[in-house]
């Protein structure tokens, strides 16, 4: 990625955090400039509207998402790296949540966004699947035929929808709580599938109490 300025750098990062925390149809380019203090004519020289920005942010969260939902697909995950895997996901996902918490807006009004999204939705069902992959090889999950890919799928959409859900049920959260409970309820899905006495979800929260 082309480096940029130190006033596109700073006018991203002010749109991110407003956008997060504000709504991303609350915000307007106005009121970008305004937090930085830049008149909206100097932003506009920057980024032609609000969608520009949009669009450079997601480029960011794209970059990032898919270095780290390759990781396990490159190579596999060692069991107890399970838990902070997850929760680096989520840590992203939460970083770049307006991208989240409105999607189907944001994609009707920049059409271009629609296949970008596709394609990580893609390699998080790809991600998840390394990763029940690896469990079932070493002896850990147990699948009849069908299941493995039926449940990629299921965590794809966790990832995907978690933050919404969780909006509409439980409103807001610390976020810290609010990723421990994303990672939980993904592992929560695998338990069924463990051959093992414990849970899953318990033995990996467990390994976690050790070593904290």
């Amino acid at each position: 990625m082309a480096e940029r300025s130190k006033t596109k750098e700073k006018i991203l990062r002010t749109a991110l955090g407003l956008f997060n925390n504000e709504g991303e149809s609350a915000v307007s380019s106005v009121d970008i400039a305004s937090v930085i203090g830049i008149s909206p004519g100097n932003l506009y020289y920057h980024y032609k509207g609000k969608d520009e920005i949009i669009v450079e942010l997601f480029a960011d969260f794209e970059e990032e998402i898919r270095q780290v939902l390759s990781s396990p697909v490159r190579e596999p995950l060692k069991i107890e790296d399970n838990w902070v895997y997850l929760y680096i996901i989520f840590e992203e996902i939460f970083d770049f949540r307006f991208f989240y918490k409105n999607q189907s807006e944001l994609i009707d009004r920049i059409p271009a966004l629609r296949n970008r999204f596709a394609r990580i939705l893609s390699l998080k069902e790809q991600t998840a699947l390394a990763l029940l992959s690896t469990l079932e090889s070493q002896g850990h999950l147990k699948f009849d035929d069908g299941e493995r890919d039926a449940l990629a799928g299921r965590i794809a959409q966790h990832f995907t929808f978690w933050l919404q859900y969780h909006d509409l049920r439980h409103g807001t959260s610390p976020p810290k709580s609010l990723i421990d409970q994303g990672v939980f309820m993904t592992l929560i899905q695998i338990t069924p599938y463990w051959t093992h006495g414990k849970g899953y979800a318990e033995l990996l929260k467990d390994f976690v109490s050790e070593k904290g």
